[in-house]
């Protein structure tokens, strides 16, 4: 029987979580991670891999409260696609923000550098890989 901790190595589940200004949550990765076509991928959504005994919404709840302290839900499942840069199976989620504040301290600072909120105009100056369209569309971009 797998371990409490056993994590899928090409699946992850990404959560597009806005506040009430509208704004998104994002995070800039500490290490950056190359593409297969040489791109670079230093901001992202939050995300992570998901634990072989946990469902895809536990996941993207337990990641993003890892790596930013934020609480949310998942609402939905905007897209289950294959990410065309990196060998990685992403589900992207529509998350409800519980509270506005942080409740727990981001535990990952050896990964996340830094944690932000921007608006979704922003997002294309800040994501230097391929957005997923339907994410984009979700998010009016």
């Amino acid at each position: 029987m797998p371990e409490h901790t056993e994590e899928a190595k090409d699946f992850i589940n990404l959560g597009i979580v806005l506040n009430e200004k509208g704004e998104v949550l994002m995070i800039k990765r500490r290490e950056p991670e190359i593409g297969k076509d040489d791109s670079v991928l230093e901001w992202a959504f939050p995300a992570g891999k998901q634990r072989l005994n946990e469902s895809r919404e536990e996941c993207v709840k337990r990641e993003i409260l890892t790596e930013t302290g934020y609480d949310v839900e998942s609402l939905r499942q905007i897209d289950l696609a294959f990410h065309p840069q990196f060998p990685i199976m992403i589900v992207y989620h529509s998350c409800r923000l519980n509270n506005p504040e942080p409740i727990a301290k981001p535990q990952e600072p050896d990964e996340v550098a830094e944690i932000r909120w921007v608006k979704p105009s922003e997002i294309r100056n800040l994501i230097t890989t391929q957005l997923n369209p339907k994410v984009a569309r979700e998010l009016g971009i």
